[in-house]
């Protein structure tokens, strides 16, 4: 019985990367595919597991969850003061129910069910890519949209808001959203979903590799596909998030004074593909994307100064709308809507965030290779607390930091563990 809970779950986790992607789909009002995929997941797991089974996420993630349990406390307080509705910090307070759900499934999948579980979730990566591109060839193809067509323009006039505009604003429409109130940004977590199926995917690759040369090559395609897909979706922040993995791999080089076979098949792998992008004209695109298409880096400019002269006004209980007006920095816009306190709570959140970043990448070359695609998961969310609009987590960042939090639990109980077995006096289980 309790193996079939297990699967069961497994395979909803897999759906729920499935969905992660298809954001502009709407099931019914307000509720969209993907976080109907995370509240059946999260409905799932607290019916079938006890709430035993969640102490040793709890126990490892407890300064991070107490901090949001604090925020959205004084949130939900704030509102009340003012007479406002709690949708969005109840929303918050569940999304990270499913951040310690995810935490708690990962491990203990890795603890228990080792082999079987990395087996399956070995393909997260193939599972986000094909998903999106499925939905997005169907969401196209009604929407009578040539991507060739468009692609071709975006380079010839070198002009990344071709792509945004006749693409992605344009494929994403009907679903749900209109075309008047869907935006070419939903793209960042649209696309920031495919790098975290990829370095979820990484992960457990790197913890059993394959050993069939077809699924070797299935795997590297499901990669690569991610790269062009990222490329592609022109979200700087996912860009620069998704910069972070081989940055974190030659550091790793650097730290551990050693140059893998796997890093410098890795650096001809990115010369070959900025080869390419080169050549077809699209790294001229990208090049314009980051330096001189600086229409939003003006506005956000001129939120964040707008946000800053707010500040004062809601020094202490907040109460400050952010909806259409947000500074897009996650301790700010907590403070507008919440207060001063609020404000310090989020600061401990991205302290917490930025601590543990720094402690994993300083230490990789101790680590396991598969700590390294574990440690740039937690890039998504640290690069969205300061690029997304509405100063929240968003749900694929609390997919993101829930997966890694799995992850990094069983690494730290495992160690010990291995710790505990090992012989006084024998130093070989402390050697890199």
């Amino acid at each position: 019985m309790l193996e079939e809970v297990g699967d069961t779950v497994k395979w909803l986790l897999m759906a729920v990367m499935a969905a992660l992607p298809l954001q502009w789909f709407v099931v019914a009002g307000p509720l969209r595919l993907h976080v109907t995929a995370m509240l059946l997941f999260l409905a799932l797991v607290l019916v079938s597991h006890r709430s035993r089974v969640f102490s040793p996420v709890l126990s490892v993630a407890a300064p991070f969850v107490v901090a949001n349990v604090v925020l959205c406390t004084i949130w939900i307080a704030a509102q009340a003061y003012h007479g406002l509705g709690f949708v969005q910090p109840l929303e918050q307070l569940v999304f990270l129910g499913v951040f310690v759900a995810l935490a708690t499934v990962v491990h203990r999948g890795l603890t228990l069910d080792h082999d079987r579980w990395v087996a399956a979730f070995r393909w997260s990566a193939l599972t986000v890519t094909m998903s999106l591109v499925v939905g997005l060839s169907f969401s196209m193809i009604v929407n009578g949209i040539n991507p060739v067509g468009v692609i071709g323009r975006t380079i010839a006039a070198a002009d990344p808001e071709v792509l945004q505009r006749e693409l992605f604003r344009a494929a994403f429409a009907g679903f749900g959203f209109d075309e008047e109130v869907v935006r070419g940004n939903l793209r960042h977590e649209v696309f920031g979903a495919v790098l975290v199926g990829m370095a979820a995917s990484a992960a457990c690759v790197g913890m059993r590799p394959f050993t069939s040369a077809g699924a070797r090559a299935l795997y590297t395609f499901s990669m690569a596909l991610g790269v062009l897909l990222i490329v592609v979706s022109m979200s700087r922040s996912v860009i620069i998030a998704a910069a972070a993995w081989p940055l974190l791999a030659l550091l790793r080089a650097l730290l551990g004074v050693r140059l893998t076979p796997r890093l410098v098949g890795g650096g001809l792998v990115v010369g070959l593909g900025g080869a390419v992008l080169a050549a077809t004209g699209f790294l001229t695109v990208i090049w314009v994307r980051f330096t001189q298409d600086d229409s939003s880096y003006q506005a956000r400019g001129n939120l964040l100064d707008q946000a800053l002269d707010n500040l004062g006004t809601s020094l202490l209980f907040g109460g400050v709308a952010t909806e259409g007006a947000s500074s897009h920095n996650f301790v700010i816009d907590t403070w507008l809507r919440a207060g001063v306190f609020a404000a310090l709570a989020a600061a401990v959140v991205v302290i917490v965030l930025i601590g543990l970043f720094l402690s994993l990448a300083s230490s990789l070359h101790r680590e396991p290779g598969w700590m390294l695609p574990v440690t740039a998961l937690l890039a998504l969310p640290l690069v969205r607390m300061f690029t997304a609009g509405g100063g929240l987590i968003p749900p694929v960042s609390w997919v993101g930091l829930g997966l890694a939090a799995g992850y990094l639990v069983h690494r730290r109980l495992s160690r010990r563990a291995s710790e505990r077995d090992q012989p006084a006096g024998d130093l070989t289980g402390l050697a890199p």
